[in-house]
């Protein structure tokens, strides 16, 4: 691996934002790094015409991959095996990357870093609105069940997880730690914070990195999240047991149980719809019940 200018590729899944995807691909496209892919997986039922075309006219930077599985650990993975670069960096179908940005993550990678998390600045972003505290950016706390995103930040520090629109790894890290888990399921919620755990105990740094920054535009409409309110909570009770059980020690699984069920009520009342409590139950002891999930 060049290690001053290593070998890029940027992998974006995408599903159902056609538009909103040449947009992306735009922005990259404009970059000046020496060395870099992009590897676009659409997992769209029916082609688009004017992606085809565009994808067509850029043959020469963008690898295209059409899936007929939708599922976004799943696409990632695609991507992992379809990428050729020593750095993948795995974005949204809704960024708007800015000045450097692949520079920014290829050169985060020194000594013992295997992964970064980058910066992600939310629409209407204010520089007054982030809490610029080392302690609570991309941390996770395990004995107060705690985890701390801010990654809107602008200090560089080490990071126990990274936010899935932004986010890069050392390929062999990847392929060290079998990838993405493809039990993650609706809008995959955890599943990078579980790759991000299992690369970090293959003795690998993390670290979040404030140049590696780019605007989520958090499209409401389209992508990988569940269409309706009762999807959204089987999947988000799913996957955070998934994540509990696969990362933290069996004695503080009870606590995390006992904070997912105190919540729930909650969730109702703010939302007017006691099944919520059902929906998230189902899906929480769906995971618990679940054979395949190994104790990482």
């Amino acid at each position: 691996m060049n290690l001053e200018f290593p070998k890029v590729s940027l992998v974006i899944p995408t599903i159902g934002r056609g538009e909103l995807l040449l947009k992306t691909l735009s922005h990259f496209l404009l970059s000046d790094y020496r060395d870099f892919e992009i590897v676009v997986v659409d997992q769209t039922p029916d082609y688009d015409d004017s992606v085809i075309k565009f994808m067509v006219e850029n043959r020469d930077k963008i690898k295209y991959i059409h899936i007929d599985k939708p599922g976004l650990p799943n696409a990632r993975n695609v991507g992992i095996g379809e990428a050729r670069g020593d750095i993948i960096i795995f974005v949204d179908d809704d960024v708007i990357p800015e000045k450097g940005f692949i520079t920014a993550h290829a050169s985060a990678y020194v000594d013992k870093i295997g992964a970064v998390a980058g910066r992600v600045i939310p629409p209407g972003y204010e520089l007054g609105d982030c809490e610029d505290n080392p302690k609570k950016i991309a941390k996770i706390r395990l004995l107060g069940l705690m985890i701390f995103d801010n990654f809107d930040s602008l200090t560089r520090t080490t990071a126990h997880h990274a936010r899935g629109c932004n986010m890069s790894f050392k390929r062999e890290a990847l392929i060290e730690a079998g990838g993405f888990d493809i039990g993650f399921g609706g809008s995959a919620h955890m599943e990078e914070t579980d790759i991000s755990f299992r690369v970090r105990k293959l003795e690998y740094e993390m670290v979040f990195s404030p140049e590696a920054s780019l605007v989520h535009l958090l499209e409401p409409l389209g992508g990988c999240r569940p269409k309706n309110m009762k999807g959204w909570f089987f999947w988000y009770g799913n996957n955070l047991c998934r994540f509990y059980r696969k990362n933290f020690p069996i004695y503080i699984f009870p606590l995390h149980c006992l904070k997912f069920i105190l919540k729930l009520p909650l969730q109702a009342i703010k939302r007017g719809n006691p099944k919520i409590i059902l929906w998230g139950l189902s899906g929480f002891l769906n995971a618990i019940f679940n054979r395949d999930i190994k104790r990482q």
